[in-house]
């Protein structure tokens, strides 16, 4: 027979165990439904692989927060994985950066601050200032000398959207969930 103490202890893990899998579900549901994922452009024909990413993800909220005087950050990441048949794919490695734009409302432009270069510029045109935050034109990716000649590679490009000055906390690693906006395989020769 079971005492009143394991009999309460069954309930509160029998709880927990249907309140974890209500909220895996709820997960999925809110970045697990299926969109289509843009394609990753990768330039292979150098020392340095290369790629081109644009995506639509947030573009009108980007637009309208543009618009009303907010600072957005988008920070990418990109991730290197080699493909593997029988197993998990191997990470190979990550680079994560941010761009930023900052509205200046007294000279009503916008000032674009890459964190991979270091480089900040200014622009009048929004168009610019949405394509400089929602694109990658020519980003250096890895060294091609990492890779293995003639293994396949997939290249994953996760985003996450944040509006207003950027913190970082301890939690972030768990509550703060990138979304996988594209995906593109290379094979070197």
């Amino acid at each position: 027979m079971f005492s009143r103490q394991q009999k309460i202890c069954v309930k509160v893990c029998d709880w927990l165990c249907k309140a974890s899998l209500f909220g895996m579900f709820f997960l999925y549901a809110a970045y697990g439904h299926a969109e289509a994922l843009a394609d990753v452009q990768v330039d292979i024909s150098q020392p340095v692989i290369y790629c081109d990413v644009s995506t639509d993800m947030g573009v009108d909220r980007l637009k309208r927060a543009l618009n009303e005087g907010s600072l957005m950050t988008y920070v990418w990441e990109i991730i290197i994985e080699e493909k593997r048949d029988y197993w998990l794919n191997k990470d190979i490695g990550s680079v994560q950066f941010n761009r930023q734009v900052v509205p200046d409302l007294l000279s009503r432009q916008w000032l674009l601050k890459d964190s991979n270069s270091g480089i900040t510029s200014a622009t009048l045109s929004a168009r610019k200032a949405v394509s400089f935050l929602a694109s990658l034109k020519h980003f250096p990716v890895i060294d091609k000398s990492l890779l293995q000649p003639g293994a396949s590679y997939t290249i994953r490009v996760k985003l996450y959207i944040e509006e207003g000055e950027v913190t970082e906390h301890w939690w972030d690693v768990v509550t703060k969930l990138g979304k996988t906006v594209a995906i593109g395989n290379f094979t070197l020769p």
